[in-house]
């Protein structure tokens, strides 16, 4: 049944909207380099909200059959006895072009087979460049739709693809462990270069082959696309319109203020081609747009949903997502963009005499990180000298904060690169200087 026929049935209501979601997964596992196992998933659902006098139901089921559906609208009458007071109105229909490149039909018929293919051809030649070490990942696609219709007019659907390949490494010498992990994903198996990813990891597992020790102190630290996540991420908390409207967002006073160092600029793009994180709408009816977030080291905007706008006083983004059709949405993120620098990372890579460059750490995110205060193990890092890497740290942490390691007084530069990092953000590698390096019996 379609959105629009549920929401034909919703009665005695002020204003209604449903969601729906289908989709299918086909996914094939690799252990040791050799096919574990395939699973073959096929989900949906759809969601409800409402609003009358001022509160706002919801509810949600798997089962779409006519029976279930009937269920749903009661259940969201009885959840509007006790729904929370709302200040949104859903949005009326707007126009919105589509996305080039989110749905490639080739990819949403790939099987079992064609994805075995491609894993092996990956796990083949990282094992024949590394025989020592252990590769287990999986190779995935996905196809799916989703829907929306409100009483205000809005209704849309939309279709998408995913493909992706992640390959953990274990290479274990005596009690030394090092564990590795590589990721990539596009809306078309067109897009993942096979290749592209054995060199990533293999790279690094190289680098890793002897281990040396670091001297710490405060030294240069070169943060690659993976690695500058340590930094992105507590802005990205900041810059959310759900911690701004609850007060707890350290920016939330601070628009049109210089923040970080003027070559930074982040960007959240909804409309970027061919990325797993843009569509035309966001899943409240909200046309999905590019906004500026930091341009020039300026704040300039928060993502928001229509709750976080309306309470905020701002304007709703199209950043509004839902964990699936069981869910209420909430501001999100759709496609992270750094903007790169003038200088290739080669380059500003030979400038460092003796620096630490860190691809992972360990417990990101953990802790209270919206003040932008970090102190993290490193996990995959490795020692910079004379401009060259000669070799992988253990046993040392990164402590600072992230407004003032991004700031004048310590950033050195942004690479011209930027890499696709974890399907959804475009990054730059961060170079800094004189950031905190503590090591084992260091204070």
């Amino acid at each position: 049944m379609s959105a629009e026929a549920v929401l034909e049935k919703l009665a005695g209501v002020d204003a209604g909207e449903v969601f729906t979601a289908s989709a299918d997964s086909c996914e094939v596992k690799f252990t040791a380099g050799q096919v574990k196992g395939a699973m073959v998933r096929e989900t949906s659902g759809l969601g409800v909200r409402a609003i009358k006098e001022g509160r706002l139901g919801f509810s949600g089921t798997r089962d779409t059959s006519p029976a279930a559906q009937e269920q749903l609208s009661q259940n969201v009458q009885d959840s509007l006895a006790v729904g929370d007071p709302t200040v949104i109105s859903f949005p009326p229909a707007a126009p919105a072009e589509e996305v080039p490149g989110l749905y490639d039909e080739a990819t949403s018929k790939l099987g079992v087979e064609e994805l075995r293919a491609f894993g092996a051809r990956v796990f083949d030649a990282l094992s024949a460049k590394h025989p020592g070490v252990v590769f287990e990942g999986k190779v995935r696609r996905s196809a799916g739709q989703h829907s929306l219709a409100n009483s205000a007019g809005c209704s849309f659907a939309e279709r998408y693809t995913g493909f992706s390949v992640s390959i953990e490494a274990n290479r274990t010498r005596d009690e030394d462990v090092l564990l590795d992990f590589v990721y990539a994903g596009a809306p078309s198996i067109a897009e993942v270069d096979p290749e592209a990813v054995v060199a990533q990891l293999s790279q690094r597992l190289t680098w890793a082959q002897a281990t040396v020790d670091f001297r710490p102190g405060e030294v240069p630290v070169v943060f690659a696309p993976e690695g500058s996540l340590l930094l992105w991420r507590p802005l990205l908390q900041a810059l959310n319109g759900k911690t701004v409207m609850l007060g707890t967002s350290p920016l939330r006073e601070r628009l049109g203020e210089s923040i970080l160092d003027p070559r930074i600029s982040l960007t959240d793009d909804g409309r970027l081609p061919g990325a797993l994180g843009s569509a035309a709408y966001d899943d409240e009816g909200v046309p999905r747009q590019t906004t500026p977030l930091i341009e020039g080291g300026v704040l300039k905007s928060f993502v928001h949903d229509l709750d976080t706008a309306q309470r905020t006083g701002q304007r709703p983004t199209g950043n509004a997502q839902r964990g699936g059709a069981l869910a209420q949405p909430t501001p999100g993120y759709t496609n992270v963009v750094v903007a790169g620098g003038e200088t290739p990372q080669a380059e500003l890579l030979a400038g460092i005499d003796y620096g630490l460059l860190v691809h992972s750490v360990i417990g990101m995110g953990q802790g209270n990180t919206l003040p932008g205060n970090f102190s993290n193990p490193v996990d995959v890092a490795f020692l910079i000298e004379k401009g060259e890497v000669v070799g992988r740290v253990k046993d040392v942490s990164l402590a600072g904060n992230v407004y003032e390691v991004l700031s004048p007084k310590h950033l050195i530069g942004l690479s011209r690169e930027v890499e696709q990092v974890y399907g959804s953000y475009r990054l730059p590698w961060v170079f800094t200087k004189d950031v905190n390096v503590v090591g084992k019996g260091s204070s």
